[in-house]
């Protein structure tokens, strides 16, 4: 960062995995500005207090979901405007965003780093998801990095039901995950593996608000992100848009010459899988008339057809990293 020291805090999800060894006393002595967020309710709260005391920047210690709720209060429900520096300290079950645009560090050392006026910060856009259904019914928005439906939600609760109740987590657990789900999908019945077909209907809209195309399935695979990198490094967009906005790619079911097309597709050798199975664009905004379950950095939501949800941009947030 190289500027004059800045002013410290931290939203501490106590429930994370890293956290829950974490005592009282080492979080007294950080000072005064620290939250426990044991629930997403408690952080627009926090965030506004953090915001009456002046503070610069917010250490966000738990998973991708904590990273998630953050960002929501901030540019959703505008707990704290102008947005503060967000410090991202991967604490979680899974930690994708922090992967990407984090600090490997502890709540102290991140301290140290904001006073001492170190680091550098990197400005990335954040994604707006409109129109999904929470696990207390209510339809609303969310800001997050990374948005995945139909194969993506099979993944995560694949991940959740068979490697993370054994204690597998992180990059382990991405490979783990992925590698028998595209072998189940090989071997099993089209209809019943994790990549069958749904149906979505979507529309590609410009910065005016008017189509640019529609894109009709039936789809194996939906997925938008602005990270740079996901887990493994794998970065599966390479659509081409003019100005900021949302990175997305569709896989169409079934997803022609898949064991050919997966490295293409996730990590960008010379030749990307070709249309009209795997589609990618960058686009202002999307609307996708779709009915199940969603993720927004792998928390889950419902959607309808009937009012279909959009993925558009919510703002821009500077992190702080090495």
């Amino acid at each position: 960062m190289n500027s004059a020291p800045r002013s410290f805090s931290a939203l501490v999800n106590p429930n994370s995995r890293r956290n829950r060894k974490i005592d009282a006393a080492s979080l007294r002595a950080l000072g005064p500005n620290i939250e426990l967020t044991g629930s997403p309710a408690d952080a627009p709260a926090a965030l506004r207090r953090m915001a009456t005391n002046g503070v610069d920047v917010v250490a966000v210690s738990g998973g991708d979901g904590a990273v998630m709720t953050a960002l929501s209060a901030i540019l959703i429900d505008g707990a704290f405007n102008p947005p503060p520096i967000l410090c991202l300290l991967p604490s979680g079950t899974t930690n994708m965003t922090a992967g990407d645009i984090g600090l490997k560090a502890t709540l102290a050392e991140a301290k140290a780093l904001v006073e001492s006026g170190s680091g550098r910060l990197v400005t990335r856009p954040i994604l707006r998801l409109d129109n999904v259904v929470d696990g207390n019914g209510v339809m609303g928005a969310h800001a997050g990095m990374f948005f995945g439906a139909i194969g993506i939600c099979r993944a995560i609760a694949f991940c959740r039901a068979h490697l993370h109740s054994r204690g597998v987590v992180g990059a382990g657990a991405s490979w783990l995950t992925l590698l028998p789900l595209l072998l189940k999908n090989l071997i099993s019945a089209k209809k019943n593996g994790v990549l069958a077909p749904a149906t979505a209907a979507i529309r590609v809209l410009d910065h005016t608000g008017d189509e640019i195309e529609t894109l009709d399935g039936p789809w194996s695979v939906l997925m938008a992100s602005t990270l740079e990198k996901l887990v493994m490094g794998a970065h599966p967009f390479w659509g081409r848009g003019v100005g900021p906005g949302v990175d997305a790619t569709f896989v169409r079911a079934p997803p022609p010459r898949l064991a050919r097309s997966i490295r293409p597709l996730l990590f960008g050798d010379a030749k990307r899988p070709l249309e009209p199975g795997y589609q990618s664009r960058r686009a202002a905004a999307f609307e996708i008339a779709y009915t199940g379950q969603v993720t927004l950095d792998g928390e889950l939501y419902e959607a309808d057809a009937g009012t279909p949800l959009r993925l558009s941009l919510a703002g821009e947030i500077r992190f702080l990293v090495k």
